[in-house]
């Protein structure tokens, strides 16, 4: 009986990580949103946030409507995307009433992580995606950071720069 359980298990576990989006796919989906426009290249792994956190030929979805009341119908896209995301490669992930952070990494090469990071924020009026790469380290050092929701809306990610 025990056998027959842990078969039946197996053949879930496969059959659910068989329909599991890639995370091109994920971006895809949320970059056919409306009103979804993107930021190709340098900006990405050149001096700044994306950059400073070790991300690497990246891509940017950013929703061009942030002064918009329509964040909700975005967060809700996003949140179902996550879902149907393989729930073993969250790295981070906060998720309040208003506001979504989630961080998804998969070994793509030794050293090198195919990252896709999502964030939503209905007070902010922010919805956005960013898909990469991140060396071992930089991910290590994902694993280990703060996220902390803003008063203003959406969620900050403090890496740990000291440890005692």
């Amino acid at each position: 009986m025990k056998k027959i359980l842990l078969l039946l298990a197996l053949v879930f576990g496969m059959a659910v990580s068989a329909n599991a989006l890639t995370y091109e796919e994920a971006f895809e989906s949320i970059k056919a949103m409306p009103q979804m426009k993107g930021v190709e290249g340098t900006e990405i792994s050149g001096h700044n946030d994306f950059g400073s956190i070790g991300v690497t030929n990246g891509r940017l979805l950013i929703w061009d409507g942030e002064k918009g009341s329509q964040t909700g119908v975005y967060g809700n896209a996003i949140y179902k995307i996550i879902g149907e995301l393989p729930a073993a490669e969250i790295i981070q992930c906060k998720m309040t009433d208003s506001s979504i952070f989630a961080i998804f990494a998969k070994p793509e090469s030794k050293n090198t992580n195919r990252i896709i990071i999502f964030s939503d924020s209905a007070y902010a009026g922010f919805t956005g995606a960013l898909i990469g790469y991140i060396s071992d380290e930089a991910l290590n050092s994902l694993r280990t950071a703060i996220l902390i929701p803003r008063p203003e809306g959406g969620t900050a990610l403090y890496l740990n720069a000291m440890n005692f």
